[in-house]
């Protein structure tokens, strides 16, 4: 189990070392779905408050694309009434 998931840096190596040593199946990465690690950094050209809105409304789009995501996954699911219930 990786700790420390931003000081990993995926690399296929110990897959490959482990098939080597006659151990295929040894090493299992699985990634993390629906996650990702979003790291800011600033050279203080912009204030630190202006950069936390600006992160809020990132949450916000990304909110609007799921969200937009699941409509599509109900329109597929339950086509005319499901747009009928969201009154599309």
């Amino acid at each position: 189990m990786v700790v420390d998931a931003e000081a990993y840096t995926y690399d296929d190596e110990v897959i490959k070392k482990a098939e080597a040593m006659g151990k295929p199946g040894l090493i299992k990465i699985n990634a993390k779905q629906d996650s990702f690690i979003f790291t800011v950094e600033t050279t203080r050209a912009i204030k630190a408050f202006q950069l936390l809105n600006a992160t809020e409304i990132l949450k916000q789009k990304l909110d609007g694309v799921r969200l937009s995501e699941d409509i599509v996954e109900a329109d597929d699911q339950f086509g005319e009434l499901g747009a009928h219930m969201r009154g599309g």
